[in-house]
This record gives structure tokens, sequence and C-alpha cells, in this order.
């Protein structure tokens, strides 16, 4: 059965992409899916993320499941996920970490910087100064790592946040790889082959290829993604999430999805 969403928190987050539609319904947090099958990426990607080291790392990940939403008297798909903020916890984005503690022109200091290493040095550095976190570069390559692994294209500094409560600070569990898995239908047609969808992907925030942006981290902070999944694994993480998209699509959103994982788990072996 859907499940009816009444809340009056209906928030439209933005991202590069678009507005997609968020709720919090009883302490769990509900997406819409708008370009294609984002609830399915989600889904897919934190299964995945099961079988990696993120949690022997120290960090963590936000857990997804897929879900029949019906939201402006229509049944659609999307998924939901556990509010991971404690009492009194706020998010707060990379974009407004510098916007307050750098200043409103923080950007040309990223600019300034003289190479691609340096400009993630700079996020890096600067998180840790205004946070205390001395791991942040640790774990903004595990991000690049994970967004290169799962194509997630839409990893703005919207998107890169820490958790604040009163002076303290926290990572923030990964999360939203809804852009992932070449999710788009609008931008990524299912018609057209995987691998010339994939060749067309950028990663954010530094408007570079995944690996350039993955091998300039690693060279500071060394590899933190190491995974364990196989090709079973992924087919088995797809089959309950496929049921809730069209039948005559399920076989290309799994080819896709099958396709975007394999290939660029050979990139990130490189």
């Amino acid at each position: 059965m859907p499940i009816k969403l009444t809340t009056g928190d209906r928030i439209a987050e933005t991202s590069s992409k678009g507005n997609q539609e968020k709720w919090r319904e009883n302490d769990r947090w509900y997406k819409l899916d708008l370009f294609g099958y984002e609830g399915l990426a989600e889904t897919v990607t934190s299964s995945l993320l099961r079988q990696t080291n993120v949690t022997d790392l120290g960090f963590s990940f936000v857990p997804y499941r897929m879900e029949r939403l019906e939201a402006h008297r229509r049944v659609r798909a999307g998924c939901s996920s556990p509010n991971f903020r404690r009492e009194g916890e706020a998010i707060l984005t990379l974009a407004d970490l510098f916007r307050k503690g750098v200043g409103p022109h923080w950007q040309e200091q990223v600019t300034r910087q003289p190479n691609l290493a340096e400009k993630v040095r700079w996020l890096a550095r600067q998180t840790t100064q205004l946070t205390g976190l001395s791991r942040f570069g640790e774990y903004l390559t595990l991000l690049f790592e994970a967004d290169m692994l799962f194509g997630n294209e839409d990893r703005h500094l919207n998107n890169i946040a820490v958790l604040r409560r009163g002076e303290e600070f926290d990572y923030c569990p990964l999360f939203d790889f809804g852009a992932g898995l070449l999710s788009n239908l609008r931008d990524y047609p299912l018609d057209i082959e995987p691998r010339a969808h994939l060749r067309l992907l950028r990663a954010r925030p530094l408007n570079t290829t995944f690996g350039r942006q993955v091998q300039a981290a690693r060279a500071i902070w060394g590899p933190q993604l190491e995974w364990n999944f196989t090709a079973g694994d992924i087919a088995a993480a797809l089959a309950e999430p496929l049921e809730f998209y069209a039948e005559r699509d399920r076989s290309d959103i799994a080819d896709r999805v099958t396709v975007c994982v394999q290939t660029q788990l050979g990139k990130l072996r490189r």
C-alpha cells in the first residue's frame, strides 16, 4: 500500500539537477523520484556500501529503502531513510560553512589554488580549521571515491556537509547518491548504450573527471574505499527495487546499473 504523505514538512530540495520533493514523517525522510529512478539509485548504492569498508574507517552512510508514495493524487516511486540527526543537531553544508567562516568570496580563494590537488587540499584544510574534524581529508577522499564508483555527478558543496551540535562538529553520513547510476532519464535516455553516457559524466564539486578528482585526493591522503561485492551482489541489490518500476524498463535499468558499477570499479582500481 502506498504511503500517504500528509505532513506539512514538505520541502523542494534544490540541486543542480532540479527540485526533488522531500518530506519528513515519523522520523523518516521520504523522497520522490524526479527524473527517473533516483529511489533505486539510493537504495542500491546503500545496499552495496554495506559491503565496503566505510564503517571500518570510522565513518557511516545513510541506509535507504524503496517506497511507493502517494503525493499530488498520484502513486509514485521513491525512497526513504531514517533521520540520522540527533536532538539539537543540524546539517551544515560546506557552502554555508565557507560562506560564514571564510567569507562571501571564498570561491575566489579556491579558484586561485594552482592545481586540482591544492583545491582539494584547500577544501579539507578549511573544513578542519573551522570544525576541528582532523580526518576530513580522508572523509572527502572516501566520498569522492564513492561518487566515482556510483557515477554520482551531483556532489556540489551543498551536498557535502558536517553535523553541528552547539559548538561541536561531527562527520555526516555519506548520503544523497540519487543522481548516480545514470538515474536521470532526462539527461541519459534508456535507449542509449550506458558506456556512452558514462563518458559524459563530470565530477563535482571541482567540475573535472571522476578519475582526476579521485587521483588528486588520493595523492594527499591515499586510497580509502575498499569493496568486496560481485556481479551477483549487484543483481541481488537490484532485485527488489526494480519491482517499483515499469516492467518494460527493468532489464534496461538493471543493465545500466550493472555496467555503471562494473565500469567505474575498473577505473577505481587503476
